[in-house]
């Protein structure tokens, strides 16, 4: 089992301290969210050299992009955003991609054009990332009305068709975890936090739900990726010590369920 943390905890700083959050708090690696401010002004590969040496994953960008959103350009934006973090990846040898399904526009059940872009984005996507070596993981998402990929009957068609991993979020799914639990074999990545009252991510350590979870996936085998995800909003203001304190809280309490 390989511990990352997400990278959006640390959203206002650079990545040298968000390097430097991972060594601090006993993480091996990062997962990076390529639209964090400090590097995505200028996209500086020379930003990405302080994580040689740890894990790296990357998240594709979801901030303002959609891929099958009923604005035509706005797939094209996130699908090219998508290829760019691709190819990013496949420079700096990362581990994986995670990318979203996204939602339909209007707050709806998805419909066949929605599901019909889906199919554009991965099928594209997906080809690229198997030309560039890396590895695809395709996340469940939020439990909303509009999303696409909600439910595991909708992710392992996606995930099986086009031939990709999955990152199974435990937030997104904590009230139907277990139904997820037959995609285990596919799951190459596994984002572990709570959720507050608006649907944030806190910490998984106050969760006892979050906590079964773990000991379920745990007891299925997983040996692979798993990713602290927090939003700094849900906690509270806090200062760099205090995000790393909280970090290494969270790291100590996914590492009890998978000791060997």
């Amino acid at each position: 089992m390989n511990l990352l943390f997400s990278s959006m905890f640390l959203y206002e700083y650079s990545t040298d301290m968000i390097a430097k959050a991972c060594e601090v708090a006993g993480y091996d690696g990062v997962e990076f969210w390529v639209e964090t401010p400090y590097f995505w002004v200028d996209r500086s590969l020379e930003k990405l050299d302080c994580f040689s040496g740890m894990k790296l994953e990357f998240h594709a960008p979801v901030l303002d992009l959609n891929p099958v959103s009923v604005n035509n350009d706005l797939c094209e934006l996130t699908l090219k955003e998508t290829l760019y973090t691709i190819s990013l990846a496949s420079k700096t040898k990362a581990e994986l991609v995670t990318i979203h399904a996204g939602k339909r526009s209007a707050y709806r059940e998805p419909v066949w054009a929605d599901y019909n872009s889906l199919h554009k984005y991965l099928r594209v996507s997906s080809k690229f990332a198997r030309l560039k070596g890396v590895n695809l993981c395709l996340e469940n998402s939020e439990q909303s009305i509009n999303n696409l990929c909600k439910k595991p009957e909708e992710i392992k068609k996606f995930a099986y068709f086009y031939d990709l991993s999955i990152t199974f979020d435990i937030k997104h799914s904590l009230e139907n975890a277990e139904d997820f639990y037959s995609l285990i074999n596919r799951v190459r990545n596994v984002h572990v936090s709570n959720s507050d009252e608006k649907r944030r991510h806190v910490q998984a350590s106050k969760s006892e739900r979050v906590a079964k979870i773990l000991k379920d996936l745990s007891e299925l085998g997983y040996d692979g990726f798993i990713t602290v995800e927090l939003d700094d909003l849900g906690i509270g203001n806090m200062d760099f010590g205090k995000k790393v304190e909280i970090l290494r809280e969270e790291a100590n309490f996914v590492r009890k369920f998978f000791k060997k």
